[in-house]
């Protein structure tokens, strides 16, 4: 799959237009997880908020957007917007500030018991969602991530997962967002040199 990534500079959302949909992911709380043996690396446990639109957009979802991406000319009122192209046209009207960054991914995704026990109370939600995806463009990475809706159950597996991951392996870990590694390849960067 591709996914184009709506990018600025200074944006604060994570947009992503996936075939025929918006989606638009907004970081809520983002805080260190010290976790024991794992050689001084210090993870981060965020909480982000997804929501999924679909064409046409109104002008009010426009105007968070342009906020999000810190464009502040976004008109007052506007006809829905009708597909992504116009979306596209529209923003980079505003700024020329405004990228699409296409990043090319495989992934795929497992529900994890956060421990042993709990393989039997999957209607419990004591599962994780670990999403392992092979980036191929911009640039060939791995990136592994972790969801659940409480921060304390994703702590628990990255606990989990790093303990039984031989050092060496995690050594070579960046432990970043999306938003993040879309902003080194924005300014034309690599997260690997």
């Amino acid at each position: 799959m591709t996914d184009n990534y709506v990018w600025t500079p200074d944006c604060s959302l994570n947009i992503k237009l996936r075939e025929e949909d918006l989606k638009i992911k907004e970081l809520k709380i983002s805080q260190p997880c010290h976790i024991e043996d794992i050689s001084g690396i210090t993870t981060y446990v965020e909480q982000w908020t997804t929501e999924v639109f679909s064409f046409p957009i109104s002008t009010f979802l426009i105007k968070r957007i342009g906020k999000g991406l810190n464009i502040s000319n976004i008109p007052e009122s506007l006809p829905p917007i009708e597909d992504k192209e116009r979306f596209i046209a529209l923003l980079q009207s505003q700024s020329n500030s405004v990228k699409v960054l296409s990043v090319s991914k495989q992934r795929e995704q497992r529900l994890l018991p956060i421990d042993e026990d709990l393989k039997a109370n999957k209607e419990k939600g004591e599962l994780v969602t670990v999403e392992i995806s092979h980036l191929t463009g911009p640039e060939d990475v791995y990136t592994l991530s972790i969801e659940h809706s409480s921060i304390d159950k994703v702590i628990a597996a990255i606990s989990k997962i790093m303990g039984v991951t031989v050092k060496k392996i995690y050594r070579g870990m960046i432990f970043m967002n999306y938003l993040q590694a879309v902003k080194v390849w924005g300014l034309g960067k690599k997260i690997f040199d």
